[in-house]
């Protein structure tokens, strides 16, 4: 889930493990590849029933199928440009007719949350076409709405908040202001660069409980210093007039560096024997938690892919995927609106499972796609 330029990179530190490796096997990749070309099918389908059915922009039924439909095609799979245009204009319309509120920090469902993941969506639609500037990610219709929404709402003791409990999608202020990091610095560096102190803090002062915490306390402090140092590298507060009156704190690369491996290592130590992982301490491994901790590892450091707790996690979700495709996870949350068939399988269960899916996918494809770049 690259959702960052592909400029910002974190280049001071390269993190190592005496750990055992275990070189990706061809076979294992291939699998991997194949397990990506099952399940995509299903995503498809759903997302674009989903949009016959409802009018109203979700996570687990526009985002996540987008961020899913990105990764297997960068791992090669063929999917059509008219399904990617469907979810991107389904979500702008959405957005865009909330324009009014949206300029108050009003009119979206879920808050920072939801316009976390539908700019997550926006920006992996855009990364499935050739950008004419590398260093710039295209802004498709409803994007400046959406970060003026999260520049609004934000607030320096808690930038990023979770509005609505509905876990493990639903429930982090981890996820709602990783997500908001994420997009902000690919679209407004700046403007993220400004609150970094504030946000900085943040994290400090707030434990990670659930494995969706942490997996998003992962990735929001890797975005987030990715676009610090990748600033501070081109030295911008000198060039860029929007810095000029900035006062820039040199950051510690060592502290950095050590705040990021102790997150990884905790993610590690929550592994489950049979590899994956559980959505709380006390909750047994499913495909949602697993998926979701593999991304976020694979995004932070792909050269992981080799760790054997990696394989080992990857090995989990081939196990369990189903016959059809899928991952079943149950649900844990309270419904909050009239059932209805999705054209995904697991009945009441199938929005939690529909995400799970996805993150498993995204996993899958970073996976394999960090093992088809070996040598031979």
């Amino acid at each position: 889930m690259n959702i960052v330029a592909k400029s910002l990179v974190v280049s001071f530190v390269i993190l190592t493990w005496a750990l055992p490796t275990i070189a990706a096997s061809p076979g294992k990749i291939s699998a991997a590849r194949h397990a990506v070309k099952r399940a995509m099918p299903l995503i498809l389908k759903s997302a674009v029933s989903y949009v016959q059915q409802k009018d109203c922009f979700t996570c687990h039924h526009q985002a996540l199928p987008v961020m899913a439909a990105a990764s297997a095609k960068q791992l090669g799979m063929s999917i059509e440009a008219e399904w990617f245009e469907t979810q991107r204009k389904f979500t702008a319309d959405f957005f865009l007719g909330r324009k009014k509120e949206l300029a108050k920090g009003q009119g979206v469902p879920g808050g920072a949350f939801t316009a976390g993941y539908a700019l997550a969506q926006f920006i992996s639609t855009t990364q499935t076409a050739i950008p004419a500037d590398e260093n710039q990610v295209e802004r498709l219709p409803g994007t400046d709405e959406l970060l003026d929404y999260l520049f609004t709402i934000y607030q320096a003791d808690r930038p990023w908040k979770i509005n609505t409990i509905r876990p493990p999608l639903e429930s982090s202020d981890f996820t709602a202001t990783g997500l908001a990091i994420a997009a902000i610095g690919t679209y407004e560096p700046v403007e993220l660069i400004k609150r970094t102190r504030d946000i900085r803090q943040w994290f400090a002062n707030t434990k990670a409980v659930s494995t969706e915490d942490r997996a998003f306390q992962l990735l929001g402090w890797y975005w987030l210093i990715n676009t610090q140092y990748a600033y501070q590298a081109k030295r911008l507060q000198l060039t860029d007039p929007k810095l000029a009156n900035l006062q820039l704190e040199t950051p510690d690369t060592d502290a950095d560096a050590s705040v990021l491996q102790e997150m990884l290592s905790t993610l590690r130590n929550q592994q489950r024997e049979d590899g994956g992982w559980g959505q709380t301490e006390e909750m047994t491994s499913d495909a949602y938690a697993t998926g979701l901790v593999l991304t976020a590892v694979l995004t932070v450091n792909p050269e992981l892919f080799e760790q054997k707790w990696v394989t080992e996690g990857v090995q989990y979700l081939l196990k369990n995927q189903l016959k059809d495709g899928s991952w079943l996870v149950l649900t844990r949350s309270k419904p909050i609106q009239e059932y209805f068939e999705s054209d995904f399988p697991h009945g009441e269960d199938q929005f939690i499972s529909i995400s799970a899916s996805c993150w498993s996918v995204i996993a899958l494809s970073q996976y394999a796609q960090q093992g088809l770049k070996q040598p031979d």
